[in-house]
């Protein structure tokens, strides 16, 4: 079979068209999971959006680190100094919701569920509640590597 130029360049012509015209079908369909896990945060806790992985409250008082592949990067346990943090895995791994201002009642429901906490600060003690159950009393710069399940709120002095 001999093939002209002019047909070889439809048939290339006509299978071009059929990939480009499939491509933004296929683009279209792909889910972003970790967008998907903020949007789902926002739309239950409000806040907003300050990183592809992070939610915010309170101006930056409130940080949710939301965790890609399971780990995020962590100084006790990897709460930044100055702040006390609650993660949703055991030593200090999942996602953390970072506090950096001390007041009585720090809600944690973002977060789901607590499993491990830091107190990188300096001073003061964090206190683990899960209604009015104390769970965990964290001196300064010290950390629980696995607490049970149940915490809903923080509070420091």
């Amino acid at each position: 079979m001999i093939r002209t130029p002019l047909a070889l360049l439809a048939a290339t012509a006509a299978v071009g068209a059929l990939l480009l015209s499939a491509a933004p079908a296929s683009a279209a369909t792909l889910a972003d999971p970790l967008q998907d896990r903020v949007d789902a945060v926002i739309a239950v806790h409000g806040g907003v959006q300050t990183g592809a992985n992070e939610v915010s409250w309170d101006d930056g008082a409130v940080i949710l680190t939301i965790a890609v592949g399971g780990i995020v990067a962590q100084a006790v346990g990897g709460c930044p100094s100055g702040s006390f943090c609650a993660y949703s895995g055991t030593s200090y791994t999942g996602s953390r919701l970072q506090f950096t201002a001390c007041t009585s009642g720090n809600s944690v429901t973002a977060l789901g569920t607590v499993r491990s906490l830091a107190n990188s600060r300096t001073s003061g003690t964090v206190r683990a509640y899960d209604g009015a159950v104390l769970k965990a009393t964290l001196a300064p710069n010290t950390g629980r590597t696995s607490v049970t399940a149940g915490t809903d709120t923080l509070s420091c002095s």
